[in-house]
């Protein structure tokens, strides 16, 4: 994320979701560190409103996390039934590669570099497990929506049924040969 501040915060992390964008932003007081998290519009992304103020980070993080979710949940009013029984708007894992955070939105083809990702691809995959467990997307559910995202929508490995509850394949059940009838 390129330098930003707004009313004297550093702007350090930023989310968007629909047509909403949140950020955190921190500043250094003679008090010590105080955090923000604030709410944009897409159309007019430098007007800031709803500050949520903070006295420190992890607080703070979770909140940016929180708000974001809230926005997600009120863009699709089906959103908790679909959650539970399939997939979700979208997710956040890590590229298998280098260990980036990305978000995967459902539908969509490939992936987006999540801005708040970091150089530890450790400290990414605790971002992508903590994100992906506020927003109640499970193991099962990433998986398939990795899958998605690479193959196609329609395949099976797509399907949050065919993932064990830590999001690894469950091997199909063997049909028995038509010559063993």
């Amino acid at each position: 994320m390129n330098k930003e501040s707004n009313a004297g915060y550093e702007l350090t992390e930023k989310l968007a979701v629909g047509n909403s964008i949140f950020v955190l932003g921190s500043n250094d007081t003679k008090y010590g560190t105080k955090y923000v998290t604030w709410q944009a519009r897409a159309d007019d992304p430098t007007n800031y409103f709803w500050g949520h103020y903070l006295n420190n980070y992890e607080d703070a993080r979770e909140d940016l996390f929180e708000r974001a979710h809230s926005e997600s949940q009120s863009l699709n009013p089906n959103y908790h039934k679909r959650q539970m029984e399939k997939l979700p708007a979208f997710c956040m894992s890590t590229r298998p590669s280098d260990g980036c955070l990305i978000i995967i939105t459902h539908k969509e083809s490939g992936y987006k570099f999540a801005d708040i990702s970091t150089e530890d691809a450790a400290e990414n995959k605790y971002l992508a497990k903590h994100i992906n467990e506020l927003m109640e997307v499970t193991p099962a559910q990433e998986a398939a929506m990795v899958a998605g995202s690479m193959f196609g929508w329609n395949v099976p490995a797509a399907n949050p049924r065919n993932y064990d509850e830590d999001g690894k394949a469950i091997k199909p059940k063997n049909k028995p040969d038509r010559d063993s009838r």
